[in-house]
This record gives C-alpha cells, structure tokens and sequence, in this order.
C-alpha cells in the first residue's frame, strides 16, 4: 500500500517500507554529509518518523546519534544494503573512525556551517547536516577550506587574530589525531583538555582569576576574555564557541612544538587538587610524570 508523503510544495506517493528491503529511491549523499543527516532526508523523503526509517535497517537501533558515533562494521552493513551503497561509504559518513576518546569534540547538534557549501545544497529539500558541522576543533570546512561560521552568527571578532598560523597548526593536529589516529610526542586533544584546567589565581592581577585557565598562560589575549566575557569550559568538555576556538588551536600547536618541558612549566602554575589532576592527566598521556619526562628528554639532547 502506497502513502502521501507532503514534501516541499508537493505531494508525492512513495512505497510502504518492508523490513530490510532496499530503497526503491536512494538519494545521493552530499559530500562530508553525516550518516543520520542522509537517513533523516530519506525518512522525510518516505514520509516516516526518522527512528522508523533506522530501524529499517537496524531493528534494534534506538538513537541516531548512537549510529553516528559507533557505528560497527556489523551495523554498517544492512545500513548499506537498504540505500544500494558500499558498507565502508555507510562508514565514512559516521565517526566511527574516531576514537572514543575524542568523542568529547564532536557536538551533538551543528554549531557551524559553511556558507560556500551551504548554497551549494539542495533547496529543495531539508538542509543538509555535514561532518564537520559537529567537529568542535575545526576552523574551516573540511571540503572547501572556507572559514566556517557560527550558527549564531556572531560577529565578534576573535581575540587572536595574531595566532592564525598556530591556530591552523592546532586544527591539523588535532584532525589528524581524531580522524586518522596520528600524533607526535603528546595527544593534541589531551593538550587542549591540560590548557584549560584552572591555574593559580595568583598568577594574575585580573578580578574573575577564579575562572582563569592555564590556557592564559600560553596565548595571554584570552585572560581578558575570560575576565569581562565568559568562563571557558572544563577540559571534560573542550568545545570552545567558534570565534573563542582559534585561541586553543594556537595553545595547542604552541605546546605542541614546545615538547614536553612546557608541560612541566604549565605544572607549576597550577595548585591544590588541580596541580594533582594536571600530574594525572600529563602522567597517563606521557606514560610518565611532566618532570621525568623533561628530564629523560634533557639527557637525550
């Protein structure tokens, strides 16, 4: 039995769905599109609630954001065969390529979006969710290299414009940890989570110095952010707003480059329980606390 489906200005009569069948009408994924995007635009396409056109294919599935961050090589394949595509697309689409750890980055709706893109999608249809549009490192689109926008459109200007080619640096290490598992001698994501924990109070003269982060320490212009604006987030979650962004990619790349003396450094400007946490955290990124692994690499030189 066929079903109505309003779409758009028109009406348009598409099949009842059988459990598992293929897709009479596949439509194309856009480039970088986000797996649960491309099933929502098809439920809508089959006039079906989003959960019903999942379990489709997944008849135990309950989330879509589950699918699209562990999404397994078992699941990936019935997804394949109901839109006629090749298991390892169904893949690509998903963040199943990032690890768990990383997953901290990876917002749970879009809080940016490309305009050059943008224009280039569909307008006939419900706007398109792309990868990237999630991905809370990134500073530009993944598949034009436009600078990406805020979904809020705020227009302030970012408090760094001088960092820009750390910031750049910042954004390719961490992409590269997160989407192909490549690092130097420390995880760039786990760099950013040690910039922003607290540090000592007594480090600055500013009035708000309880919300004051070691990230100050490295990139200086953020302190007065911090002090007239806004707190910066716990390093449990390190999605900064777009224009703040750039300011952590360039601590990132700085430390980064710097090797693990900085971290030492950064150390001994924290006190309390958060100088203990910062040893924790360096310690099971390192494999050994800040000030051994300064030391190991001061008798290699």
């Amino acid at each position: 039995m066929a079903t109505r489906t309003r779409y758009g200005s028109g009406v348009r009569v598409t099949p009842k769905l059988r459990h598992c069948g293929q897709l009479p009408v596949v439509l194309p994924p856009l480039t970088d599109e986000l797996l649960s995007s491309w099933i929502r635009r098809h439920a809508i396409f089959y006039g079906v609630p989003p959960v019903t056109m999942l379990r489709h294919c997944l008849s135990d599935a309950s989330a879509m954001r589950a699918i699209d961050l562990r999404l397994t090589v078992e699941q990936a394949a019935p997804i394949a065969h109901v839109f006629r595509t090749d298991a390892t697309i169904v893949r690509q689409m998903s963040f199943a390529n990032v690890s768990t750890g990383s997953h901290r980055w990876i917002a749970a709706k879009s809080m940016q979006f490309c305009a050059n893109c943008s224009r280039q999608a569909n307008a006939n249809g419900p706007e398109p969710v792309r990868r990237s549009q999630l991905l809370g490192w990134r500073l530009t689109c993944v598949q034009c290299g436009s600078p990406l926008i805020d979904t809020d459109n705020r227009s302030t200007p970012p408090p760094c414009a001088a960092y820009g080619t750390d910031a750049f640096e910042g954004q390719r290490l961490i992409d590269d940890e997160a989407e192909r598992g490549v690092r130097t001698w420390a995880a760039p994501t786990e760099l950013a989570r040690l910039l922003l924990m607290r540090r000592d109070p007594r480090t600055t003269h500013l009035k708000r110095s309880a919300n004051i982060r070691l990230l100050g320490v490295i990139v200086p212009e953020i302190d007065a952010v911090v002090n007239s604006e806004i707190s910066l987030p716990s390093p449990a979650n390190p999605i900064l707003p777009l224009w703040l962004r750039p300011a952590l990619l360039a601590g990132v790349s700085i430390v980064e480059r710097q090797g693990p003396a900085m971290l030492a450094w950064l150390q001994s400007k924290t006190i309390g329980q958060n100088r203990t946490r910062f040893s924790e955290l360096a310690t099971t990124m390192l494999g050994t606390p800040p000030e051994r692994a300064t030391l190991s690499l001061l008798q290699h030189n």
